[in-house]
């Protein structure tokens, strides 16, 4: 970085070879003369013979008109048609050779293997290589029709245009001036046709990275054909002589034009072209999209149109005034509301739709559509009532009522900008620092109680601006006398065509203005009431009148912002090229003094670009100013918020986003970040994060931005300006001592200008090394020995919760069921005889009654379906799936695998339910025993538990099989409790892949007082039982515990296969159980099997190892209880997994309070924590200079567009702290920049 100022090229050789290849194109419309490598010369002159084609025909042609041997007219006709043929039959013979080589598989372009570029070898001057060099074929056919009639009409006008009679008639017969016209008229035609006959060159006006239509071809065109519609506007039409006159003097500069690259292509010319007249002409804003900016004008047109053809003054005044303050709320947003309500009212209820349709930062201070639009009503109402009364009764107000309210305006524009300077950091131009402003913002309970009052200023100014303001300058309007009586007779009385025309229009725009922007609408009209007072007598007042001026006013209060920002960039920019030695080149001194010895030409290059507004470029960062092309003020053409580069910190971006905006809402509202006006930029800082904010559209009640993340990995030049950003903020917000009444901004030249600091809850990002803990043997010990405790707790309440909402699933779909069924529905259910009730026998299973059929065929669950309790009972039921709950200990075994929606869906029949003792079983000859996880008995056997014995399993992919032993750990279907199906395992869950032997004795470490502990905690209800009582009666049942100690043991036996828990294991080990990386072993295979069980299990493992960090940080956990509130907390408020999951996502996206993760830096061989925690974070906020982000980005475009210059160490892209270049290039759009995180449109209320 220190040798940066003379060590770092603005071009490397590569780059300006491939410039000196490119450039000759460029200045003569595409002609390759300079190819880098040997090539024939009948190439050469192939290109330049087809470059001056136009001049030779149409020499012939004007030598044959000046002669009066052929009229023009026909030589125009004639020389039209041929210029069409040629390019047309040049095209067709090309595109004929170019599919015949096509078809054949070979290239039109026949490379040299040994050539280190794409060299062609050009067999001959008619080859097929060489034609399809010189003219390349159309992508697309219609593009040859076109481009061969706009050449024809192009050339056969131009022969008309570049006549020496033509020339004559224009200049009174100047022989010199007709002389250079005509020669350079000529070359400027024969560079823009030759485009049309081959194919674009490459422009330094480039605004898209891609022309998919073909379009630039016509760029060069299309400005030939503009001057020549002038041309005959005048031959035909009077009053256009003078502007013929210019755009002769134009015409054969456009080459040095397109060098310079200021002439924009057409589809950026086409949308700066609409915005100006949106904004300008229209009173409008700038956009978020091309397509609302088409549909706003076509609007602001039609609302013109009716204004302009009503016959009465009083209601074109009334109109313009109602729809003025209509187009300037935010339509787009409130027709996506009414769209979205629409959408989705059929799917939830009105008052849930009506809450969620708004977007709680786009909205009003309430948040229903309804009330929103009724809000627009009343204003619109208040409006033509206010407009309406003045207007009609002008004549009897007081003769001096506009007087007075112009005085009024001025003093309103006083207060409010009293009112929103003392809102912010800074004040008198961001150079004195507010002594009302807090002096620090460390304390956020002290920063917030201070910021009290400024808020009470903030309200106050809330409601000049938003309602005193409009409406003053509203009543103002509407008292200038138009006509002496509005009721009757039109405001264009009396008045040309074009003069009714531009008063119609400035009427329009002024009503509309004072509530599209109503700051600068206060200065203006402040302005123009100056004006009238001072100048009453003035002819020219008399004429414009107060409409017009507030237009001309208008306009030239925008140009007069933008010279004032552009010239602050310039002389930063040249200033700091020489005080800063980081930015100091060779060749520095040299362009300071032209700079300073040229200075009225640098400010005609400023007040040029400010009339276009368009960007003051500085050719490769320099103080090289040139006009960058006028574009659109978002500056690019892809959709806002399209495109970023994400990344993992991305996410915290998301997160960021709508409290952001929510944050920034108040700060607009109240003014302490100044005027939102469209094109601002603002730069937020907070912890090591950068937020980039530019405002796209700016209306009377809100305002639309997009937000930008720049990457939290910062390079040395992303460094060096983050470093300096933090500084400015740091001098302006905190000091320990305060800041003194006189204290000053120590960078008021600097581009970014402190505004406020507001308070949002953001994450906050902390990662420590685990070196000295998670290498501990103590510590790995304490892992798997809290490891079943905790598998304890997450299975009882992940089962508990599951069963409890199936049961009320089914109670809600019991109470949904119809009372009578047809007799189809009974006639389709005759096959599940077992899901019939009778009243004959009954089945006692724990304490759940079922009736069973007279022919009893018990149909049972399929094995995928994990919360069947019953295995099959006889080959016949094998493989049917039981559809039916028939008590509380099936109803619990719904899919622990499914969400929700994925439950077993219940028959519509219902058995009814009865009462009998808990351990009772019925067994008269025609009832069978109904186990659960048990094979078929004999229904007239007596119920005894089964013993627990050793089977096999066969599982695993047809190749690839393998043999388990799996053991029923179930023991008995007898529950003690009629209660513990609410806690019952899955079968599934229960057969285990491990020998019996191994479940005993890994059952032995089983924490039984642990385990009455959680079922004692867990909200276990009956209305017949307390829950003391149900409680005691779980912590009894011997099976229920049998089969969570055979689980929770086998699976904490799992992750320390190798025993290593006793005698303490590797850090490696831990780490790699803690990411889901278990070391394989026998039961592994079946576990993962059971993605739900597989995620508690390890769920489990990491909430041991975080009660791991925690102990050691915090201190040993003393009892039962104390491992409980852990365990609570973890669940309710953390998210323990990793960072690289979606979870992660999902969980920051959700605001979960807290994160944890545990990674390792191979490089170092480290493990680490990382904590990220939802916090208020102090933000600090500033405006940028707007002019230097468009010149830097405009700089941008041109480098990587045009030069292609790409070198991550060019020096356009190095620091620069004072203009911050290193984060404008960051932040502007992709492919050119590269933000992780770019929004889409927001819009905000600034009531």
């Amino acid at each position: 970085m220190s040798a940066m100022g003379s060590g770092v090229p603005l071009l490397n050789d590569y780059k300006q070879e491939f410039f000196w290849k490119r450039f000759p194109q460029t200045v003569l419309g595409g002609p390759k003369l300079r190819l880098g490598y040997d090539a024939p010369c009948f190439v050469y002159m192939g290109q330049i013979l087809l470059f001056f084609i136009p001049w030779i025909i149409g020499g012939i042609f004007t030598a044959l008109v000046e002669t009066a041997i052929l009229e023009f007219e026909i030589a125009v006709y004639v020389f039209g048609s041929i210029m069409f043929l040629f390019v047309l039959c040049g095209q067709i013979v090309s595109s004929i050779i170019h599919n015949q080589r096509s078809s054949q598989g070979q290239n039109i372009h026949t490379a040299s293997l040994l050539a280190e570029e794409d060299e062609v070898d050009f067999a001959s001057c008619c080859g097929a290589e060489t034609i399809g060099f010189i003219i390349p074929p159309k992508k697309y056919k219609f593009n040859i029709i076109l481009h061969s009639v706009m050449s024809g009409v192009i050339c056969g006008l131009g022969l008309w245009y570049l006549l020496p009679q033509t020339f004559n008639s224009l200049y009174y017969n100047n022989i010199g001036a007709t002389v250079i016209l005509y020669i350079l008229g000529w070359l400027t035609l024969c560079i823009s046709q030759y485009p049309l006959t081959t194919c674009a060159p490459p422009e330094l006006s480039t605004y898209t990275t891609l022309d998919t239509f073909e379009f630039s071809p016509m760029l060069r065109p299309f400005y030939i054909i503009v001057c020549e519609s002038f041309f005959l506007l005048n031959r035909f039409l009077s009053g256009f002589l003078l502007a013929d006159q210019i755009l002769h003097a134009v015409f054969v500069t456009f080459p040095f034009l397109w060098i310079v690259g200021v002439l924009p292509p057409l589809d950026a010319l086409l949308f700066w072209g609409l915005e100006q007249i949106l904004i300008v002409f229209f009173g409008g804003t700038s956009t978020s999209s091309d397509l609302w900016t088409i549909v706003m004008l076509l609007v602001s047109v039609s609302v013109f149109l009716a204004v302009y053809f009503i016959p009465m003054c009083l209601g074109s005044i009334v109109m313009a005034a109602a729809l003025g303050y209509i187009l300037s709320t935010d339509i787009g947003g409130l027709l996506r509301d009414v769209i979205k309500y629409y959408q989705t009212r059929n799917k939830v209820s009105s008052s849930q739709t009506l809450n969620s349709v708004s977007d709680k930062h786009r909205g009003f201070p309430w948040s229903r559509l309804f009330l929103t639009v009724v809000f627009h009503l009343i204003m619109t109402g208040v409006v033509i009532a206010v407009s309406l009364c003045l207007v009609l009764y002008t004549t009897s107000v007081w003769t001096n009522a506009w007087l007075v309210l112009g005085y009024v305006n001025v003093g309103v524009l006083i207060l409010e900008k009293l009112l929103r300077d003392f809102q912010g950091v800074f004040i008198c131009f961001g150079l004195w620092r507010n002594k009302l402003f807090p002096g620090s913002a460390q304390s956020q309970r002290i920063f917030r109680r201070r910021k009290c009052f400024l808020n009470l200023l903030g309200y106050l100014r809330r409601f000049v601006i938003n309602f005193v303001a409009p409406l003053v300058m509203l009543s103002y309007l509407s008292l200038v006398n138009l006509t002496s009586d509005p009721s009757s007779l039109s405001c264009r009385l009396s008045l040309s065509t074009a003069d009714g025309v531009w008063l119609m229009l400035s009427i329009t725009r002024a009503y509309r203005w004072v509530w599209q922007s109503t700051v600068h609408s206060l200065l203006e009209l402040s302005v123009v009431h100056i004006i009238l007072v001072n100048l009453p007598t003035n002819t020219t007042v008399q004429y414009l009148g107060a409409f017009r001026l507030l237009l001309i006013t208008s306009v030239c209060r925008d140009r007069l912002y933008q010279i004032a920002s552009k010239l602050y960039f310039c002389f930063a920019l040249l200033i700091t090229s020489w005080t800063d030695k980081k930015q100091r080149r060779k060749s520095s001194i040299w362009i300071v003094l032209v700079n300073l010895l040229l200075f009225p030409v640098v400010l005609a290059v400023v007040v040029v670009a400010a009339v276009l507004s368009a960007p003051l470029l500085p050719l490769f960062s320099l103080p090289v100013f040139l006009i960058g092309f006028p574009r659109p003020l978002r500056s690019w053409p892809s959709s806002v918020g399209a495109s970023a580069n994400t990344c993992a910190d991305t996410v915290f971006y998301k997160q960021l986003c709508h409290n952001l905006a929510a944050a920034m809402k108040t700060a607009f509202a109240n003014g302490s970040l100044g005027e939102p006006h469209p094109g601002n930029h603002y730069l937020l800082r907070f912890q090591d994060r950068m937020i980039w904010v530019l405002i796209l559209e700016r209306g009377g009640t809100y305002c639309t931005m997009s937000i930008k993340g720049l990457e939290l990995q910062e390079t040395s030049c992303h460094s060096v300006e983050a470093t300096r950003v933090d500084d400015i903020f740091e001098m302006s917000f905190e000091s320990e001592t305060g800041f003194p009444l006189c204290s000053l901004n120590q960078y008021p030249l600097h581009t970014l200008t402190p505004c406020d600091a507001v308070v949002v809850q953001t994450y906050s990002d902390a990662k420590n090394i685990l070196t000295g803990i998670i290498d501990s043997p103590d510590n790995f010990k304490f892992v798997f020995a809290a490891f079943p405790k905790v598998l304890i707790w997450v299975l009882m309440n992940e089962v508990f919760k599951l069963n409890d909402r199936k049961q009320a699933e089914e109670k809600q779909r019991e109470s949904s069921l119809t009372k009578l069924e047809t007799k189809d529905s009974w006639s389709n259910n005759n096959n599940k005889e077992a899901c019939l009730p009778q009243k004959d026998t009954v089945v006692t299973i724990g304490a759940t009654s079922i009736d069973k059929a007279e022919h009893p065929v018990v149909h049972e669950l399929e094995e995928d379906d994990v919360w069947s309790d019953s295995r099959p009972t006889s080959a016949i039921s094998l493989g049917h799936k039981r559809k039916s709950s028939w008590g509380s200990s099936l109803r619990s075994f719904s899919s622990i695998l499914s969400t929700d929606k994925d439950f077993i869906e219940m028959d519509e029949v219902k058995p009814s339910k009865k009462k009998s003792s808990q351990r009772n079983l019925k067994s008269s000859g025609s009832v069978e025993e109904l186990g659960f996880g048990m094979p078929a008995v004999d229904p007239k056997a007596k119920a005894k538990p089964p013993p627990l014995k050793p089977a096999f399993q066969v599982s695993g992919k047809a190749g690839n099989s393998i043999y388990r032993p799996v053991t029923n750990l179930a023991g008995s279907a007898e529950f003690m409790s009629p209660h513990s199906s609410r806690l019952s395992l899955p079968t599934k869950w229960r057969e285990l892949p491990i020998e019996e032997s191994r479940v005993k004795k890994l059952t032995r470490e089983f924490p039984t007082d642990w385990y009455r502990h959680v079922i004692e905690s867990l909200p276990i209800t009956s209305p017949d039982q307390s829950t003391r009582e149900i409680t005691a009666e779980l912590v009894k049942d011997e099976v229920l515990h049998d089969i969570y100690s055979q689980l929770t043991m086998s699976c904490c036996g799992m992750f320390d296969a190798n025993g290593m828990a006793s005698h303490g294991g590797s850090t490696s080990h831990l780490y790699k159980c803690y990411r889901g990386d278990v070391p394989w072993n026998a039961m592994l295979d079946w576990l993962t099997e059971d993605k739900h069980l597989f995620g508690l299990v390890l769920q489990a493992y990491r909430y041991s190892f975080k009660l791991m960090l925690d102990q050691c940080v915090l201190g040993e956990i003393s009892d039962n209880e104390e491992l409980a509130e852990y365990l609570t907390d973890y669940k309710n408020n953390w998210y323990i997994g990793l960072d690289t999951d979606p979870e992660w996502n999902a969980a920051v996206i959700n605001n979960k309070p807290s994160l944890f993760s545990v990674g390792l830096a191979s490089s170092q061989g480290t493990y680490s924590s990382r904590v990220v925690t939802l916090q208020d974070t102090v933000v600090h906020m500033g405006r940028l200079n707007a002019e230097a982000v468009r010149g830097q980005w405009a700089n941008l475009s041109l480098e990587l567009l045009y030069f292609t210059n790409d070198d991550e160490e060019r020096y356009s892209i190095q620091a620069h702290p004072t203009l911050l270049r290193n984060l404008t290039v960051q932040s502007a759009d992709p492919p050119l920049g590269y933000p992780i995180f770019s929004s889409e449109p927001i819009s905000v209320c600034l009531l």
